[in-house]
């Protein structure tokens, strides 16, 4: 009875191994054909065929001409099987792979990028590009490209290689790989001054810096207006729009005038003498001063922060009753600049600025015995286009604050009611205006074993070392002679 188990048992076990062993075998076997999206191929039998199935329809369409020949096309990007029965019930497995036409994205990023060695190649329902581009654009351009031919839009992991060392800058889910190399990574240096202007006073001038239409007075009589060639002469200039097209404006006095001009172009300008001087002329007038002035450096193509000011800690409460729970969060004040340079293929440089903002505390409130700060925030968000060496103004970040100034005469003015003779009032209303004046520069590094020169390899000619030697030393009561 036991050796009659035994048996059966060992039957059974051999019949799954069998059916185990085929299924494998016949997964083995499966026979790949390679087809492109939009078009067809055809699968050229053995032997006749009875029956076809296709497990996703959706993806290779099929078509029967003979019952030796099978067409084939792709539909879309994926893979799916193909089985196949013969007359006396035997199988044939095909595994169908639909990819994007290759060689149709190689030519045309050979259009987009002809100076540049950018290749396409395929990892399962993967787009793999590599090779070398000059520049992120390129780059930009090739991967927006193979995007089309891929299943989704979303990159899978871009990485990018700039000399030579690797930067994974994404990762979501997709089907494109960006492993081209940037071959030189072009380096933006952004000159940003914050200021703070009384435009009570400056409107008293007949000063803005938002020029209105071709009416209202502008920026330009306090600055050189700019010249078609971006030069400025000593007396004035010609205001210009930013493509180097006709003026729009007429002839600016010079620095230091405040009669009203024509508008300036809003915005956009180049300043001969740099945006500081405008703003220590403002400075010297008691009109404005100047809050920050840090000088950022960023990669073409990456974000850049700054960030100036404190974090305010404020209480928090959740939860109801016995089961609340105080907290603390930050928040932060002050001044904030997020940007994002790019380098267009022209050579000039678009910016992307999200946000600038400027923030303070106004006031305490209490409310249910918590203590919070009311902030005040001003933000402004823009995208431009300059060229190297103009200045983008972000302005209108106003504020008002109510004054009472009180004028009265000495001793007389602080007598009970007959004070009031001697004194007066006068409510005023204090308006400032926060603006950013960002100027871009294109960085390039020294070359390998060059060094900077420095001020002290300066000779200095005899007129120059004879007034150097007048200079007082310390310690000494005067200057050599």
């Amino acid at each position: 009875m036991n050796m009659q188990r035994k048996t059966v048992f060992c039957l059974i076990a051999a019949v799954i191994l069998m059916g185990l062993a085929s299924v494998v075998f016949a997964g083995q076997a499966a026979i790949p054909v390679s087809v492109s999206v939009g078009k067809g191929t055809i699968l050229t039998l053995k032997e006749p065929s009875k029956r076809v199935s296709i497990a996703s329809p959706d993806i290779a369409e099929l078509n029967l001409l003979t019952p030796t020949e099978l067409l084939i096309n792709g539909k879309k990007i994926g893979n799916t099987s193909l089985i196949i029965w013969n007359a006396q019930g035997k199988t044939t497995f095909f595994d169908i792979m639909v990819t994007p036409d290759l060689g149709q994205l190689r030519e045309q990023l050979k259009e987009i990028a002809p100076n540049d060695d950018i290749r396409a190649d395929m990892a399962g329902d993967t787009i793999i590009l590599s090779g070398h581009a000059k520049n992120q654009q390129i780059v930009d351009k090739a991967v927006k490209l193979a995007q089309a031919y891929a299943v989704a839009s979303d990159i899978k992991t871009t990485t990018s290689y700039v000399n030579g060392v690797a930067k994974e800058t994404s990762e979501s889910s997709g089907k494109v790989i960006n492993q081209i190399i940037i071959d030189e990574a072009q380096q933006v240096m952004l000159e940003v001054k914050v200021a703070q202007v009384n435009k009570s006073k400056l409107k008293e001038l007949g000063i803005s810096f938002l020029a209105k239409g071709n009416t209202a007075e502008g920026f330009s009589n306090l600055i050189l207006a700019p010249t078609s060639e971006g030069v400025s002469s000593s007396t004035g200039g010609t205001v210009t729009t930013f493509g180097g097209g006709k003026g729009i404006g007429g002839v600016g006095p010079g620095l230091g005038s405040f009669d009203p001009l024509d508008p300036f172009q809003l915005g956009v300008s180049y300043f001969p003498g740099g945006i500081g001087v405008v703003l220590k002329a403002l400075a010297e007038k008691g009109y404005g001063r100047v809050l920050a002035e840090p000088n950022l450096l960023v990669r073409s193509g990456e974000m850049g922060k700054f960030h100036v000011g404190t974090r305010v800690p404020i209480q928090t409460v959740t939860g109801t009753g016995g089961n609340a729970t105080v907290g603390i969060t930050y928040e932060d004040v002050g001044i904030r600049l997020n940007f994002k340079p790019e380098v267009l293929e022209t050579g000039a440089i678009r910016l992307k600025i999200d946000p600038a903002e400027v923030s303070n505390i106004a006031r305490f409130l209490t409310f249910q015995g918590i203590v919070a700060p009311e902030i005040d925030t001003r933000t402004v968000n823009t995208s431009v286009d300059l060229r190297e060496g103009e200045s983008l103004i972000l302005a209108g970040l106003l504020s008002d604050e109510m004054r009472k100034n009180i004028q009265k005469i000495p001793v007389l003015g602080d007598i009970p009611i007959f004070g009031a003779l001697f004194r007066s009032s006068r409510d005023e209303i204090a308006e400032t205006e926060l603006a950013f004046f960002i100027t871009p520069r294109l960085v390039k590094p020294m070359p390998a074993g060059q060094k900077p020169a420095l001020p002290t390899d300066k000779t200095l000619t005899p007129a120059e070392e004879k007034e150097f030697n007048w200079i007082p030393l310390p310690g000494s009561s005067e200057g050599a002679k």
